[in-house]
């Protein structure tokens, strides 16, 4: 029998790949209630198993109505005019820290490159110039990364 962890991240992955634009909103609490488990439980399988080095991208709301909303990273060569902001890339990178993929000074230079000062000029595209750097970023790290899982 699968651990409820294992249910949890099937059941929102089957909302994601049901999704129009692979991504599900969802409140934290109605999950919970759901399962029938601690809203701490999502938490746990959001914050291991919807990260961005498993290739996806969270933000999250807390408050009465808040949210939690899951995309799916497509790292690809053609996304189309895909963007993320960038709060999105800050919470990548991060990850990409967190686990080891890049050192604290290579966060820090990429979110100053990936920052409002350097893309803002760029208008609306800041957000797919942003998508196609991290796009770039992760795809090299998968590379020189062998066998470790990062996407």
């Amino acid at each position: 029998m699968r651990s409820l962890s294992d249910r949890i991240e099937k059941y929102l992955k089957v909302l994601i790949e049901r999704s129009e634009n692979e991504e599900v909103e969802i409140q934290r609490i109605e999950l919970a209630e759901t399962f029938q488990c601690a809203p701490s439980q999502i938490t746990y399988v959001l914050s291991t198993r919807f990260t961005a080095s498993e290739g996806f991208i969270t933000e999250s709301k807390r408050g009465g109505r808040g949210f939690i909303k899951i995309r799916k990273f497509p790292i690809n060569e053609n996304p189309g005019k895909t963007g993320i902001s960038e709060a999105q890339a800050e919470n990548i990178l991060q990850d990409l820290r967190d686990k080891g993929f890049l050192t604290e000074r290579e966060a820090y230079l990429l979110r100053e490159i990936l920052g409002r000062e350097v893309l803002d000029p760029a208008g609306g595209e800041s957000d797919y110039i942003r998508f196609k750097i991290i796009n770039k970023v992760m795809k090299s790290i998968k590379e020189t990364e062998g066998e470790r899982n990062v996407l």
